[in-house]
């Protein structure tokens, strides 16, 4: 069975065709409609139920809006089928590729996207800035995680999977771009991608908003190595540093040996924090106090390989001032990583 589930929100005058054409495009197939709704005050949900008559559609209300990823989640705890589809409920995802979809997923994949990006594929009538954004929000996909780098549209929102692929996988999407989440960390071998235009919405208000960028950026870094978060967070804590020196010595005329003592000790913690809640996700090896005591050892280490690099760099190399640092503040980030994720985290 294939379980198509649309997440909605205010999609009341575009369900009757969208089930229509879904139907006609999965003729001949065992197919569930799992429609999981926020609640919308436009009846949504209700006209579903009169739907539901000619119709296989499972219904799903939710008390608010959650959020698509979320609704993703809920419709496949709640879908019967080995094959689940995801698709919008405003006709831009046309449901005659649900076929094509199909056909790919039997012939071998394990995903099949339908695809804006690749040949055959193309979006309608959209603003230079939209366009800017989608492709924006790709390339930063394709840098920050390699495992989607050979999807050309892994932004997608319509898109098909064989359920097996998440067995055992911890999904904890946020946003609109729940695929993202499947492949990253989805246990699979081969995705294909079927080219479709992005139509125009028929009715009601596209849902792309600053919020909705702002959301897809930081679920891109919650997916993206530990490293690169452990650098956000050190680049961060430099900031956190120099702005607490700055209040401490300028402001409030402290002594700078002092001032500097207790900025560096602010932005250790500060690191300590946002590392232990983002970058590893409290997979500590020891309780709280603990771990603080061994994340000032593990620092402590990067800070004497670094000067050691820099001066050895400078005296015996013979490299220029600056480039020696630079070089040992790389070193000494190296090891501060591989120290606190060996010692600290696990």
């Amino acid at each position: 069975m294939i379980s198509i589930i649309i997440p909605t929100y205010n999609e009341r005058d575009n369900l009757e065709e969208l089930f229509s054409r879904i139907e006609r495009s999965l003729r001949g197939l065992s197919y569930e409609i799992v429609l999981v709704d926020d609640n919308s005050p436009d009846g949504t949900a209700d006209k579903a139920r009169e739907l539901s008559s000619s119709y296989p559609v499972k219904i799903i209300v939710r008390p608010k809006r959650l959020g698509l990823s979320s609704a993703v989640m809920d419709g496949m705890n709640a879908a019967r089928g080995d094959i689940i589809a995801v698709m919008d409920a405003d006709l831009q995802h046309p449901p005659e590729v649900l076929s094509a979809l199909y056909e790919r997923i039997e012939k071998g994949c394990d995903i099949a996207i339908a695809s804006r990006y690749i040949e055959g594929g193309s979006v309608e009538n959209w603003s230079p800035l939209r366009k800017l954004i989608s492709r924006g929000s790709i390339v930063l996909a394709w840098i920050l995680l390699p495992r989607v780098r050979r999807v050309k549209d892994p932004a997608s929102g319509y898109f098909m999977f064989r359920r097996g692929i998440l067995d055992g996988v911890e999904l904890n999407p946020r946003g609109f771009k729940i695929l993202m989440e499947i492949l990253v960390k989805g246990k699979y071998d081969r995705v294909c991608e079927v080219p479709y235009t992005f139509g125009l919405r028929r009715s009601g208000s596209s849902k792309l908003g600053a919020k909705v960028i702002v959301s897809y950026v930081l679920h891109v870094l919650d997916l993206s190595s530990p490293i690169i978060r452990f650098a956000l967070v050190g680049a961060f804590g430099t900031l956190v540093n120099l702005g607490v020196l700055w209040f401490l010595h300028y402001a409030l005329g402290i002594a700078h040996e002092i001032a500097s003592a207790l900025a560096i000790e602010i932005s250790v913690l500060s690191n300590f924090f946002l590392n232990d809640l983002w970058t590893f996700r409290r997979k500590r090896k020891a309780g709280i106090a603990g771990s603080i005591f061994r994340y000032h050892l593990a620092n402590a280490s990067g800070i004497i390989v670094q000067y050691a690099v820099s001066v050895a760099l400078f005296r015996i190399i013979g490299l220029e001032s600056l480039t020696s640092q630079f070089i040992g503040i790389l070193i000494g980030f190296l090891v501060n990583y591989a120290l606190s994720r060996k010692i600290v985290w696990w």
